[in-house]
This record gives structure tokens, sequence and C-alpha cells, in this order.
């Protein structure tokens, strides 16, 4: 059923022509269906999953990397690393010179574990978001084979439901690391980057499952939802217990964006 594909078929013939391959797995649902697609093709014996842990990563996309590799038996590596010194105080290039941090280590560790290539999520659906990062993959020559075989989020979300991939995975929204949510420019800190993600958490605990809490100054919290949601959080309960919740996490201000969820809302060159 796979391998009736067009799409499949050309990605199984990108992979198979390498032999092994390492996959630098976030978490989210594009990179774990690469893994997934990779042991389906190549034997899970022949894969690697290579997984950053730094203190701006999601820890809810730890847990779901870990889990994807239990699931499909492929080894499963966790690398730690603090902030790279160039992103510590989170300029407009911080993608690219993290990218060039994080993969130059993920390489070394492929390469130390015995697998010459090294892949990521990379689709042709990124290609229309601001993503200075995917300059440093290919200076790199990290693998993009969804890029490379033409294949967007749908056809992958299509691979994931036929591969052994948790659903809830496979239709997760989006993800990020928690730097997108503070502004360019300034130092940044694990007591904020946690303060944001517990937000965060709070949000998506009450079923905003599409959701970014961007931060202005130290005391100011803008809320973005999707469309859909807007209003609910506006409703008295909904709306007091946000309020609540961010003030004990120390905001001051909370504010709900009434333009809705947008991709990379606090990139300088967005606005």
């Amino acid at each position: 059923m796979i391998d009736g594909c067009e799409s499949a078929k050309r990605l199984a013939v990108f992979l198979r022509n390498r032999g092994k391959l390492a996959v630098a797995l976030s978490g989210g649902s594009d990179s774990s269906v690469l893994l997934a697609f990779a042991a389906y093709c190549l034997g899970k014996e022949r894969c690697l999953a290579l997984t950053v842990d730094a203190p701006y990563m999601v820890g809810k996309e730890l847990e779901s990397a870990r889990r994807v590799c239990e699931r499909l038996g492929v080894r499963h590596v966790v690398c730690r690393t603090a902030i790279p010194e160039l992103i510590r105080n989170n300029p407009p290039k911080r993608c690219y010179f993290c990218k060039r941090s994080v993969f130059s280590m993920l390489q070394q560790r492929a390469l130390d574990e015995g697998f010459e290539w090294l892949a990521d999520g990379t689709n042709v659906d990124d290609l229309g978001d601001f993503r200075p990062g995917m300059q440093a993959i290919k200076e790199l020559e990290v693998l993009s084979p969804f890029l490379e075989c033409g294949i967007g989020k749908d056809s992958i979300k299509a691979l994931g439901s036929m591969l052994d991939v948790p659903m809830e995975i496979v239709h997760a929204p989006a993800g990020a690391c928690l730097l997108t949510r503070l502004e360019h420019g300034k130092k940044v800190t694990e007591e904020m980057l946690r303060r944001v993600e517990a937000a965060e958490d709070c949000l998506q605990v009450m079923g905003f499952l599409q959701c970014r809490v961007r931060v202005h100054g130290d005391a100011l919290a803008r809320i973005e939802l999707s469309p859909d949601d807007v209003r609910r959080a506006m409703e008295g309960s909904c709306r007091e217990r946000i309020v609540e919740a961010f003030r004990k996490l120390g905001f001051r201000h909370i504010s709900l964006d009434m333009g809705g969820y947008e991709r990379g809302s606090m990139n300088m060159e967005g606005i």
C-alpha cells in the first residue's frame, strides 16, 4: 500500500541509495514520519534517531521522540547541549546560528555511531516560511529527503497514517523552539523559557492545541490562537482561568492577539 504511492516510491529510492541513515528527530510530525519510513525501507537496525535536548526545546517534543523510537524499535540517542553563545541574545539570524551549532554536533555524533548520512524533516511546504536555518542545513550537506523528493505536509501525513507513528504525533500542530516566542536582541534566560513553556502547557490543557505565547519585555504575554479559538478564550470562565494561570507565572499583562496564530510573527524581517 505504501509502495503504491508515487511520492513514497521516490522517497524509498532516495533512502535505499544511502543504505544507512541517521535522522535528526525533533519529536514533531515531519521527522517522526521520516524516521518511520526510513525504518520501513532500510530496517530499524540501519537507522539511528538523534534528538537535541537544549533549554529552548519544548519538553513534550522530547518525550514524543522517545515514544516514536520505542514504538519503531529504533535506537535513540539524546544529545544534550547548552544555549550556544551566538544566540544568547536571540539575534535575528538565531535560527541559522543554532542550526549550524546543533547539526554540526549531530553530524559528528552520527559519524561516531557509524552513520555517514544525517537527514532532517524539511519539506516543500517549509519553503514559504522565513527559515534562515535552512541555509545552515544546506551548508552542512544534511539530507532533506522530503524536500529532495518534492513531498509536502499533506503527503507526510498520508505516509504517517500508513506507518507505525502515533496519530496524535502525525497530526500534531507545527512546532518550533521556544526562542521563537521571545523578542530579538534580548538576553535569553532559562527562567523565561520555562515560563513560556508552562504558559503554553496551560493553554493546551484547556484545549487550545494551536497556540503560541509571545513575550514582550518581561511582563507582557501575547497569546496567539487559531481563529476559531479566539472567541472561546474571551468567554468569562475561560478568560479568568487564563489570566489567573499567567499571573501565577509572573506575567502582569496578558493580551489576546486578534490576528490569531501566525508562524514567525516575532521575526524582525516579518514586521
